[in-house]
């Protein structure tokens, strides 16, 4: 039948015929050919069909056509091309006889009459059927990428090898991915096209590694060096990697355990505005490496290798910007939960973590990079980090420091000279925090013009909150329990002259200060617990209106004033309150004001002892020289040497008389 002209194929626009909902193929099924805008089930309306063979001749086959298990149409069981000599209509039924398609005219004309119009219809459900391009079809991902027009389906595992890099060309796609990305090492994607989607992306390691996991059954710390050493075993569910940091164990290890080759890392080069929705990992982290708008949205089943999620951008003199991650959990890691290299927020603060939460990772939960990566410094400004919890990371809940160590020129940043060590003009916001049981500082930061607000810290085993920096606005925070290794340190440090404004502190070791801020201000300061509560500040301001109202549980409180601390050992004066009678509505006390000499009470005004209602002064034992009294108006007792009482006065026109009682 070589007089055929048959050049119409019979297919579904992306050759596999595939369900309507899903990419599943339509396996033994019927595929029914017929007159336009027919129903092509009716014998009435069917045309004739040919099989092609390979030297071009045509044989005509009769209806329906059948489609094989894997979803290709076939001809006594074997694949076939079917052809027919005009436009038609196509009706596709799965093995349940449910229809899955129907096209009313596949083309707008016959062959003979075949248009760009025609070309142009036949694009556009090619277009939307593009979606289907499955890695499963490819051998490569590569080739995956280069057939796909705007959307990838990752049916199937991807096994990558180290350093493996794919090259995109800008393409903008959705990339769906319903298995995982297996390897050890980097997968690298260069050149994602703008307003990309990755959606659920899964980076999982090949090779099983040893992890460290130092917690009891409890999910207590456990830190004994040798428990934790027998805790490093092959694991993908918990701990993570050991590394240098871990310095009660790192010496103790294996060299194959030190050098492991394992983790599997996706790393998105040079991309501008990128959405990763719901990536996840086993033993497997996220690198965005000059990345800027990169939104990644709810981690989730996150089992970090490295650092979880890393925003990268020391490699040139730009500063990141735009890079989120909000939502989701990371778990684990031998580094943060999401790090911050060089990235600068500007005036809007755009980047930074909201909505987060970080589970026992082997750094920080959230940490910003100090000082410089090679030749450039890393460090960041204008950051948003907002409602994050970090729960028992082995340095800190959050680090959002810049300089760290002892001061050296920045390079590519602001000099010494501009801005001293620890005093950058981070300009953070950090708000909404909860950080428990991290065996570093609770949260902390340096830089000015940061501001802090509503930070609750729990069982921290060094700080609860420590400014390093200066000139930052910190109001609500709390800190519960901090200091938990009984190191001397104190429950809340702030280095330089920054501002309070609501700070409780829950104590519970006498060690160290509840609130050392030698130089900052504080107001509406309240401590409880049955650990330290002191208090060292450069300013405590009272309540508006004058009201003051300082509470304490024991019955004898004490007000003590030591100026020139630096370079004395006591205080100079005491005030005391001793409440000897403690019932309520008919309290009775003692009120003392005492003067400190060489470290004992020289000389004490009492009101009210035993309860007369009287006031005792104190009189001095030798007589008084006229240089013991400085104002006009005013007398001081003294006993003479035959111990007579007399008075020294000084009147209102400054002179001196002595009067005996």
């Amino acid at each position: 039948m070589s007089d055929i002209t048959a050049n119409v194929v019979v297919s579904m626009p992306n050759q596999l015929f595939t369900m309507a909902r899903s990419f599943k193929a339509v396996a033994n099924g019927k595929i029914y050919i017929g007159k336009i805008d027919t129903d092509p089930v009716n014998p009435e309306n069917q045309i004739q069909v040919y099989v092609e063979n390979e030297d071009g001749s045509h044989v005509p086959v009769s209806q329906p056509i059948i489609i094989n298990a894997a979803g290709y149409p076939v001809y006594n069981g074997q694949i076939a091309k079917f052809v027919t000599v005009q436009g038609h209509s196509m009706a596709v039924y799965d093995a349940s006889n449910v229809q899955q398609f129907y096209y009313p005219n596949i083309l707008k004309y016959d062959p003979d009459q075949y248009s760009i119009e025609a070309n142009q219809k036949f694009a556009e459900i090619d277009k939307k059927f593009k979606y289907s391009v499955r890695l499963s079809d490819y051998q490569t991902f590569q080739d995956a990428v280069n057939a796909a027009v705007d959307g990838l389906l990752v049916d199937i595992d991807y096994n990558f090898t180290d350093g493996e890099t794919v090259s995109f060309g800008n393409k903008i796609l959705t990339i769906d991915c319903k298995a995982k990305f297996i390897g050890d090492g980097q997968f690298i994607w260069q050149g994602v096209g703008s307003g990309s989607k990755l959606i659920s992306p899964h980076m999982h390691t090949k090779t099983t590694p040893y992890t460290v996991y130092r917690f009891d059954s409890d999910g207590n710390w456990v830190t004994d060096p040798a428990l934790v050493l027998a805790s490093v075993a092959p694991r993908l569910d918990k701990g993570y990697k050991p590394n240098i940091n871990d310095i009660d164990i790192w010496g103790s290890l294996s060299p194959a355990i030190k050098n492991q080759n394992a983790g599997a890392t996706l790393r998105i080069m040079s991309a501008d505005n990128i959405n990763i929705i719901h990536p996840e990992a086993t033993m497997g982290d996220y690198l965005f490496t000059l990345c800027n708008r990169i939104l990644v949205q709810e981690p989730r089943n996150f089992i970090a290798w490295n650092a979880g999620i890393t925003f990268e951008n020391h490699q040139t003199a730009e500063w990141g910007v735009g890079n989120w991650v909000i939502g989701g959990e990371v778990k684990y890691g031998s580094g943060a939960g999401v790090l911050f290299i060089r990235n600068d927020g500007g005036n809007e603060h755009d980047g930074g973590v909201r909505d987060f939460i970080s589970y026992r990772c082997g750094e920080s939960g959230v940490k910003t990079y100090q000082n410089e990566i090679g030749v450039r410094s890393a460090r960041n400004y204008r950051l948003i980090f907002d409602n994050i919890t970090t729960i028992q990371c082995y340095y800190d809940g959050i680090d959002v420091n810049a300089d760290t160590g002892s001061p050296a020129e920045r390079v590519d940043d602001y000099s010494l000279d501009e801005y001293p060590w620890f005093h950058l003009p981070t300009k953070h916001i950090i708000r909404n925090i909860i950080t428990r049981d991290c065996m570093g500082i609770g949260a902390w930061w340096d830089g000015q013009m940061n501001i802090i607000d509503n930070v609750i810290t729990y069982e921290a085993h060094k700080e609860g909150i420590f400014d390093r920096g200066t000139n930052n606005d910190i109001t609500n925070v709390t800190v519960i329990g901090a200091n938990k290794d009984l190191t001397n340190l104190n429950q809340l440090t702030c280095e330089g002259a920054s501002r309070l404004r609501g700070v409780m502190i829950h104590a519970y070791t006498t060690q160290g200060y509840a609130v050392y801020a030698p130089s900052s201000e504080i107001s509406n300061v309240a401590c409880a617990g049955s650990g330290t509560k002191l208090v060292l500040c450069t300013y405590v301001g009272d309540i508006q209106g004058g009201n003051i109202n300082v509470q304490h549980g024991d019955n004898t409180m004490t007000l003590a004033m030591r100026p020139a601390m630096g370079g004395t050992t006591n205080p100079s004066l005491l005030m005391t309150a001793d409440c000897q009678v403690a019932t309520p509505g008919g309290e009775a006390s003692i009120v003392k004001l005492s003067a400190i000499q060489s470290g004992s009470r020289a000389a004490e005004i009492q009101l009210n002892r035993l309860g007369f209602g009287h006031l005792s002064i104190p009189v001095s034992g030798v007589q008084l020289p006229n240089t013991a009294l400085e104002n006009n108006s005013s007398i001081g007792f003294y006993f003479d040497g035959g111990g007579a009482l007399k008075i020294l006065a000084k009147k209102p026109d400054g002179s001196f008389s002595t009067y005996t009682l």
